[in-house]
């Protein structure tokens, strides 16, 4: 064991130096005792000098270093294909059978001249135990393993790779392969042969799409060994035929495209099926249906405009809200008493009413319990504020501090990124054709922000005359100004465009609800195969806001029809939650989480999720042949097939692949972390002590 120095910032004339002070307090501190005889005396000293100088240099942190070469068995990673394409029966392979005898010939577990790391490959790498081979995955990532090849160089002479090279999932690893320091070699199962099959091998479409749209699916069907046949391409919903497209191959190998285009009609989780209609002589028609969802949102603004004036603003208001294509507009227009132009609509919720003006008489209008739980817009059409209209408190966040009436423009209080609704068209605002408005306002509470205030004889002011507030999970507009249809009648393309965004941005704004959600839970992906397992993940804060890391979270969940099943999320701290779920059966399942803490509820949401029995293994079962001898030859491995591997542990003998490693074990010694050089310090000043009290010194 070599001394390889001390560890500290001391230099080394100060050690010294230090060093001297101390055998110097030494000697002076038994100098002066004469009686003693000369040997003892300095044998006192000697041990405490010793002591003293080992106790600083123990303290210096001295170290020493050691090193011994030794043989070790080279350690080879061997990756096996547990997918669902392995175990399929074609041409000369026999599928799992096949496959197994493949493993019992290649004899891993008898080879002592190595040691063998077992990996399984499906849409993520996982050890494993060649025994429980079942050709169960979904998915093939063939990136992973290289990805982990790579990670793991340093601990491994070689990798091994069993597999059909049929990519499901991932990027393509060959280019990766190109940084592997050590060789990888590739052995395929499966068969290359072609056969006549038809499958549905992708459906490109959005995962969400909106009510009263059309909604675009491209489902791209591959065929081989069907050229001249025509075949009908279904879109189905609960077996229930919806379009149907009629295509025809015209070469052995192809890949057409069927479109279609669904018109999207109520909200929610929809789940739709592209199913090929199966041929004679086809491999087989388990690939020949794919499933897939859709979350349909409902994007309609369902708006109320109450007028209680006969206004042009009223028709200019109005017809603005006519154009949003998502806006459905219910209009009321008084009369007097309880009666309208109008009848009642039958529905029920709103996203948004729009007040226009204010009766004069006090009423009890049908509409008046929404206001205090529904977004609102207030457009006055006068400057009188002494409306006996119940709702009136709810709607007004500015006042009117004087009936005097002049024409204005509007000024922006706010800059265009400082509030959605001022992002607008920029214009020169002084050329906007007038409107008419109090001369005096104020906000009637703090919590109000004004957008527009008045600018009156070229001069701003600091008045407001529209204003919104967002409180809890509503927002609520006021606007005090009027005369906006003159504004849309401007022969300036520029003045009705602003007026038009302006208006729009002021519902669209209003009727969108904060979110405000403590709880947010959401499926890791919309559609789950029934060999895997749906995981749920969630989040939840409290009521300041901050991250919950001691909530509960309950998921109760239940297919159509079926038992409600409850389980509890896993607390993964910072406040993030997940739920693996057992392996579901097929169907459309739908779950309601609820988050407590203590004896409170906190906060609930529901959601859903598909579970289908669809596999995108079985779209393509041909081996690829030329993707494993891409990777094997870029990392300086070789290829194999199944039936063609007597050379492969030949192979690795002779790339020595197989012969021991040289491995250095590095030791390091610290002696102030010994207890022995401790026992000599003692030793020491032990002995010093005896000798002392042998001559009854102080």
């Amino acid at each position: 064991m070599d001394f390889q120095g001390f560890q500290h910032i001391l230099p080394p004339v100060l050690v010294v130096v230090l060093i001297v002070i101390l055998l110097s307090i030494s000697w002076a501190s038994y100098r002066k005792f004469e009686s003693i005889p000369p040997f003892s005396r300095w044998s006192l000293i000697s041990l405490r000098g010793i002591s003293l100088t080992l106790v600083f240099l123990l303290l210096l942190n001295p170290y020493f270093y050691s090193s011994q070469e030794k043989e070790v068995k080279p350690k080879i990673a061997v990756f096996l294909d547990n997918s669902e394409s392995t175990g399929i029966t074609k041409g000369n392979y026999d599928g799992l059978s096949t496959y197994n005898n493949l493993l019992s010939r290649l004899a891993f577990s008898s080879i002592e001249e190595a040691d063998i790391n077992y990996f399984s490959i499906g849409d993520d790498i996982k050890a494993f135990d060649p025994n429980s081979l079942s050709a169960s995955e979904i998915q093939t990532d063939l990136s992973a393993p290289i990805n982990t090849i790579l990670e793991m160089e340093d601990e491994v002479k070689a990798a091994v790779i069993i597999t059909d090279g049929i990519i499901t999932y991932g990027r393509n690893p060959s280019i990766s392969a190109f940084n592997s320091a050590i060789p990888i070699f590739t052995i395929a199962v499966g068969d290359t042969a072609n056969v006549r099959d038809i499958s549905v091998s992708n459906v490109i479409t959005n995962a969400t799409g909106y009510t009263n749209s059309n909604h675009i699916i491209e489902a791209e069907i591959t065929q081989s060994g069907f050229a001249n046949n025509s075949v009908t391409v279904s879109l189905l919903s609960s077996d229930e035929i919806i379009d149907e497209k009629q295509i025809t191959f015209e070469t052995d190998d192809q890949v057409i495209t069927a479109e279609f285009e669904l018109f999207l009609e109520e909200a929610g989780l929809k789940q739709y099926e592209i199913r090929v209609q199966p041929l004679p002589d086809e491999w087989t028609d388990s690939n020949n249906d794919q499933l897939f969802s859709v979350d349909v949102i409902d994007d309609r603004i369902k708006i109320l405009h109450v007028a209680f004036q006969i206004h042009p603003d009223v028709r200019a208001i109005r017809s603005i809200i006519e154009r949003g294509e998502t806006n459905e507009l219910h209009r009321l227009t008084w009369l007097g008493g309880n009666r309208f132009v109008e009848e009642f609509p039958d529905e029920e919720e709103f996203n948004l009413i729009i007040i226009h003006g204010a009766p004069d008489s006090p009423q009890n209008f049908e509409f008046l319990p929404k206001l205090s739980d529904t977004p609102t817009l207030f457009f006055e059409l006068s400057s009188e504020s002494n409306s006996q209209f119940e709702g009136i408190n709810l709607l007004t966040l500015m006042n009117s501090d004087g009936l005097q009436t002049a024409q204005v423009t509007l000024y922006p209080f706010l800059d265009q990124d400082e509030h959605p609704v001022l992002e607008l068209l920029e214009i020169d605002l002084a050329d906007l054709p007038p409107l008419y408005a109090p001369l005096r306002t104020s906000l009637n509470e703090p919590q109000v922000e004004a957008l527009f205030g008045l600018r009156y004889n070229q001069i701003d002011s600091n008045y407001p005359i529209i204003s919104v507030l967002e409180r809890g999970n509503l927002r609520r507009g006021h606007i005090l100004s009027w005369g906006w249809y003159r504004m849309l009648q401007s022969t300036n393309e520029d003045h009705r465009d602003f007026t038009s965004e302006l208006i729009t941005n002021l519902i669209s704004w209003t009727a969108s609800k904060p979110d405000d959600r403590m709880l947010r839970t959401n499926p890791v992906k919309q559609v789950f195969n029934t060999t895997e397992r749906p995981v749920l993940n969630g989040s939840l804060r409290n009521e300041r806001g901050d991250p919950e890391i001691s909530g509960i979270i309950e998921v109760e969940l239940q297919r159509e029809g079926g038992a409600i099943r409850t389980f509890n999320m896993d607390n993964l701290g910072s406040g993030n939650y997940r739920l693996n779920i057992p392996r579901l059966s097929e169907g459309l399942y739908e779950y309601s989480a609820t988050a407590r803490k203590g004896g409170r509820v906190l906060d609930t949401q529901n959601g859903e999720f598909l579970v289908s029995n669809t596999s995108s293994e079985l779209s393509n079962t041909n081996r690829n042949d030329g993707l494993l001898r891409s990777i094997a030859e870029n990392s300086g491995g070789v290829f194999f097939t199944f039936d063609d591997v007597e050379n492969f542990w030949n192979t690795l003998e002779s790339e020595s692949m197989l012969e021991p490693q040289i491995q250095t074990e590095e030791n390091y010694s610290f002696p102030v972390r010994s207890l022995p050089w401790f026992m000599v310090v003692l030793l020491l000043l032990g002995s010093e002590w005896m000798l002392r009290k042998y001559y009854s010194l102080p």
